[in-house]
């Protein structure tokens, strides 16, 4: 079957939606269903940064799960995209322009990788794990001492627990 571009870019998330849906109904049939869950109640989730996206990402996302979720898991757009269609699937509701915002949110602010010459605080927080003295740590050493360029180098920031950077290395950008 051939498809040309105008094709391809006129599928929305709602199209993309439904065709998740025939899938995971097969799935969930031993799964208690979306609409019979419980809402988590929503937080100001500060640990999430902020920016545009993350209004609409707590009140989509935390009718079946905590946002929180997104914390420990960075993925480039693709990933994001496929995880957004699978939460739809699965029953979330949303129109385009909120799952588009949910998008952009979550791939400015959880990357696969995290560069942590550019990242602000609340990033390293979310993407390292990092506490929020940890991360101004790093933020401070960085701007009086230049860029990193080894996970070494970062290891130098005083009161930085070294433990959670090996756990993270693979997630780390210089």
């Amino acid at each position: 079957m051939k498809h040309d571009a105008t094709a391809l870019a006129s599928v929305t998330w709602m199209h993309l939606a439904k065709i998740a849906v025939l899938g995971a109904t097969l799935w969930s049939a031993s799964v208690v269903p979306v609409y019979a869950q419980q809402p988590v109640q929503q937080q100001q989730y500060s640990e999430l940064p902020a920016g545009e996206g993350k209004d609409t990402l707590i009140r989509v996302c935390s009718k079946c799960h905590s946002p929180d979720n997104v914390i420990a898991n960075g993925q480039d757009r693709e990933g994001w995209e496929n995880t957004i269609t699978k939460m739809a699937g699965f029953g979330a509701v949303g129109t385009d322009d909120e799952f588009t915002a949910i998008l952009d949110y979550l791939v400015k602010n959880f990357p696969a990788t995290i560069n942590v010459n550019k990242a602000a605080a609340a990033q390293l927080e979310s993407g390292l794990g990092l506490s929020t003295a940890e991360a101004e740590g790093v933020i401070q050493y960085r701007e009086k001492n230049g860029d990193f360029k080894s996970i070494d180098d970062l290891k130098k920031v005083p009161d930085l627990d070294a433990k959670k950077l090996d756990a993270k290395k693979a997630r780390l950008a210089f």
